[in-house]
């Protein structure tokens, strides 16, 4: 009786044990390996059925095809990888070099533009990085970093545009923020990157990006670590958040450069923060911090770097392909020096608007007969917002003259898609009071924008920005319309 007590006594204990085992202690590792995208720009959208060949040493390791979000996911052991993208009618894009940690995923995006001539050669430049080899290290006190990029397109092809940046993906300056640019050269000759201008610290990367003149797009890494120590014991202060906009464009942006659910099919999408710094000045040099520390969050409360600049800048711009319309993203920031790091910001959040369009409906193109008071009407594909504002434009085409629906103060008409010519008598007793007969007119809707709080706006989208009002390279309007009055 007592040894069959003891047996079950045992049976029960490898029983707990097992359970244990399975459970609580020996939980199952996270796999390492690469999530990412592959999206037409730095802030563009999404591109299905790319083909991802992943090698190693040069060897073919693994193979994925982007889903219609242009998403992939592949399983690698830790090391260095090669990624090649490639679909037809695209320029050929690689990025040399990505690290994969052990029980770490690596987000990862690609970019891959459409090939200026598919007939052109697709594959992506030869890049050659010198003075700059896996694993160094820097003292930041101790000057610029020097490196030289050389570049090899295939023939009859030429380099268009050399990138080079530390801590982040270089590409268009109002995206990506301080890198360096060469244009229309194979070769950098010796150049150098100032890890104070970049507010790098501790293992980051030297990052160069090349594109041929067919789209050609190769990126090259090199993991390096930088020192920056710290001058004591400081008190640094984070700065305060003070602003946060998430821009929908719904016309692409040809930002010529780097950058999961992507940016709007054939758009732009990004989140811009601003904030003002604040110093403790107790102590000398106390206060001063040698940078400042980017997090984001898409639940608010799990905080990831993304980013660092230097103390100087009050503004920094978030082009990830993680960001989508209808999700919400929080922000907060720190300010460091050497391992030193301030408490977070305050936090700021944001849920970026869906895309739109707008489409001319009357008068419609090249209609004739058309009142000298018409009645000029547009939609919108969709309502992204309770708030959507509207200006058109038109144009004499005799005269060269240019009038707005409506010459009122504020000449944006909200949530209004119909209006007719000098309804509000804002052109009484001028040549505009109403068309000349038997004359030819054009006009656009030049400004469609939805915003989520008129008050104290976090989110635009962006149909048309003829006038430049939200984005400095302007949107333009999809459709311009020719009438002619009747005689």
């Amino acid at each position: 009786m007592r040894k069959k007590l003891v047996l079950s006594s045992l049976l029960f204990l490898t029983l707990i044990l097992a359970s244990c085992n399975q459970n609580f202690f020996w939980p199952t590792p996270t796999p390492s390996g690469v999530e990412g995208y592959v999206v037409s720009a730095n802030a563009g959208s999404a591109i299905a059925g790319v083909q991802i060949s992943v090698k190693k040493g040069g060897q073919p390791v693994a193979t994925a095809t982007t889903g219609s979000d242009g998403a992939f996911k592949i399983d690698l052991e830790p090391g260095l990888y090669d990624f090649v993208a490639s679909k037809n009618g695209y320029a050929g894009s690689q990025v040399l070099n990505v690290k994969v940690e052990k029980n770490q995923v690596t987000k990862l995006t690609i970019i891959q533009r459409q090939a200026f001539n598919p007939n052109w050669p697709t594959e992506p430049p030869q890049v050659t990085l010198q003075w700059v080899n896996e694993g160094d290290t820097y003292d930041a006190s101790q000057g610029p970093i020097l490196y030289r990029v050389q570049v090899t397109p295939q023939s009859p092809l030429s380099s268009n545009i050399i990138y080079a940046a530390l801590g982040k993906i270089p590409g268009a300056g109002f995206l990506s923020g301080v890198r360096a640019y060469f244009a229309q050269t194979n070769d950098t000759g010796d150049a150098y990157l100032n890890p104070l201008d970049y507010a790098v610290s501790g293992p980051t990367t030297l990052t160069v990006v090349v594109y041929d003149t067919n789209g050609n797009r190769t990126e090259l890494r090199r993991h390096i670590t930088i020192n920056h120590p710290s001058p004591g014991n400081l008190t640094l202060a984070a700065p305060d958040l003070r602003g946060i906009l998430a821009v929908t464009l719904s016309s692409p942006v040809q930002f010529f450069q780097v950058t999961p659910q992507a940016a709007p099919t054939g758009g732009n999408l990004w989140v811009q923060l601003v904030w003002s710094p604040r110093y403790d000045f107790s102590g000398i040099p106390d206060g001063i911090p040698y940078g400042y520390r980017i997090y984001r969050s898409f639940d608010g409360f799990s905080f990831t770097a993304i980013g660092t600049v230097a103390a100087s800048e009050t503004a920094f711009v978030d082009a990830s392909s993680e960001l989508a319309p209808g999700k919400k993203v929080y922000y907060r920031m720190t300010a460091f020096i050497g391992d030193q790091e301030s408490k977070p910001s305050n936090v700021l959040s944001t849920t970026p608007l869906e895309a739109f369009t707008v489409s001319l409906v009357s008068p419609g193109d090249n209609a004739t007969g058309v009142s000298v008071t018409p009645t000029f009407s547009w939609q919108a594909s969709a309502t992204v917002s309770p708030y959507h504002y509207y200006a058109a434009a038109l144009w004499d085409t005799v005269s060269g003259e240019m009038a707005f629906l409506t010459n009122n103060p504020v000449m944006a008409l909200e949530n209004i898609t119909q209006w007719t010519w000098n309804q509000d008598g804002s052109f009484n007793g001028t040549a505009f009071e109403t068309l000349q007969k038997g004359r030819s007119y054009e006009w656009q809707v030049i400004e469609a924008y939805a915003l989520d709080d008129p008050a104290n706006p976090t989110a635009i989208s962006v149909a048309a920005d003829g006038l430049g009002l939200w984005f400095p390279y302007g949107v333009p309007s999809s459709d311009h319309f020719t009438f002619t009055t009747a005689p």
